[in-house]
Parts: C-alpha cells; structure tokens; sequence
C-alpha cells in the first residue's frame, strides 16, 4: 500500500501544536491521576474528546485505568461531525500524524474490516480528513504507548440495526491486544447547541440527564440506551459509536464474557468555566472483565 499520512487537524484547535508542550501537557494529566489503579482486565473505554483544559484529564484518567499503555493496539470509533452518511468508514491512510509523532495504522485491520460484506461500511477517508473526535484521542494514546498501532473507524448515522451490523463486522477485533476506544461528549446544552430542556437548576438537572444516559451504558443497556437518547434528545455526540460498543458487548457476552462497566470520570465545562447556560459534559467509562472470585 502506498504511505499515506492523514495530516493534523486539531493540533492548534484542540490541544497545542508545540510537541514539547503537549508532551508537558499530556504527562502533567497524567501525574494529576496518582490515585487511579490500573485493571488490567479492560476491553474498552469511553473517552471525551473536547479540547484538552475541558475534558482530557477525563479522558487520561480513564486511559490511566483501564491501563492502556499495556495494549499494543486501538480500535478508535469516532463521530462524524462533518460528514453526513450512514455506518462506518475506514480511510485510505496507513498512519494518523500527531504532533508528538505518527501512530501506524494497522492496514491489515482496516482490509479486514472492508471485506466485511455489509452496505454500512465503506472507504471514506473524506470522512477522517477534518474530523477532531478521532484526531483527539491520539497525542493521549501516543503517551501511554507510542508503538501502538490504530485502526481508525469514524461513525455516521448509527442506529440499533446499524450498529449490530457494525459490531459483527467489529467483533474480530474485541481481544486482550486490542483497547476499543469509543469517543464521545455527553450532553451539550445551550442555546448554541439548540437544546435547552430545562432552565433552572442547570447543573443539577444536567447531571441527572447524563447520568440517565450513563446507567444504560453501565448496565450495557443497547434498546435502553437508544431510547433514551431518542426520548430526550440528549445532544450525546457519540451516541452511534457507544451504541456500537454496547452492540459489541452484547455479542461478547452471548459468547460467554463476563464483562462490567465502570463511571471513572464526569465533570462539565461549566465546572471550569462558571457558564451553565452553554456547557458540555464529559464521561469517562471503563469496560473490564468481571474480576473472578472462588466461592
């Protein structure tokens, strides 16, 4: 295959450009999470993809628990926020660059993937080109294990049929080696998000809205899950791809796994900013292997 390099599109908007700074930046992150213990029995994470003074210290703590540095590989499921279109798409890149360097893409992964023969799933690179939810996440893995290799799924329109077929077509790759990395805010509320459900006790009822979402996923609640974001429309804008990693866990757990979810992390932009009435939420989620216990 041709090298191909999909170029930085965050870097600069979403976390700095300058290497040694994000470097700096990403290891103080990770200094700030002394009291998270690693399980080593993860599978996946739901990590926040804002930029890093809002939501990355989320994000590492959750990376920092599901002990990521350990895996050798990621399968990144991401939002699109640009492009309209309906499944999956993988892109015709064989690394993502970063500031701090490039992550190779796993070329095998990425054919395997598309000769799963399904009408959700598609070449799209256009779909990647400008698309920061992805994008996000890398400086932060890059940290904790600059070898690992990415496979890198960016997600349209998802709904519960869609993601089943994307959770099949997926499924290969839910193992040890492998750490699912779904990237998603929670709520965003404001008048700039169009979505203003209530306007009183704006902290209060925002964190009962998200925690409603978050229990569905805690409790790998696919049909509960999707319904509640249909009902109250809550602005989760990774909601295709968490419905795809609760579609995944359905499967594994049809196949024997004992697997249980963890609320590592949650806090808002308004917790920094002081701004309620435009604020965006962040959750992260750790999925792990069931500990074992001899009775």
């Amino acid at each position: 295959m041709e090298q191909q390099v999909r170029k930085t599109f965050a870097a600069g908007r979403f976390y700095t450009s300058n290497p040694e700074m994000l470097a700096n930046q990403v290891a103080t992150f990770i200094k700030k999470t002394p009291d998270i213990i690693p399980d080593q029995g993860a599978r996946a994470v739901i990590l926040p993809h804002a930029g890093y003074e809002y939501s990355a210290l989320t994000a590492v703590k959750t990376l920092r628990r599901a002990d990521a540095g350990r895996f050798s590989r990621a399968l990144i499921i991401a939002p699109s926020h640009r492009v309209p279109f309906r499944g999956i798409a993988t892109a015709g890149y064989t690394a993502y660059s970063t500031p701090l360097g490039e992550m190779k893409i796993d070329t095998a992964a990425v054919e395997a993937i598309l000769g799963y023969e399904s009408q959700y799933i598609q070449n799209l690179s256009e779909t990647h080109d400008y698309e920061h939810s992805l994008e996000v996440e890398l400086p932060l893995l890059h940290e904790f294990n600059p070898e690992m290799e990415i496979i890198p799924v960016i997600a349209g329109f998802i709904d519960v049929v869609t993601a089943g077929h994307a959770a099949q077509a997926l499924e290969q790759f839910w193992n040890k080696e492998t750490l699912w990395v779904i990237s998603s805010d929670f709520t965003h509320y404001g008048k700039a998000f169009s979505y203003e459900p209530f306007v009183n006790d704006i902290k209060k009822n925002l964190h009962e809205l998200d925690m409603g979402a978050v229990d569905h996923i805690l409790k790998f609640d696919l049909d509960g899950f999707n319904h509640y974001v249909n009902r109250t429309g809550a602005t989760i804008c990774g909601a295709g791809p968490i419905r795809i990693l609760l579609a995944a866990v359905r499967l594994a757990i049809a196949n024997g796994e004992k697997l249980q979810a963890e609320l590592v992390d949650y806090t808002t932009s308004g917790d920094l900013t002081g701004d309620f009435s435009h604020c965006v939420s962040y959750a992260g989620i750790s999925i792990t292997e069931s500990q074992k216990t001899n009775d």
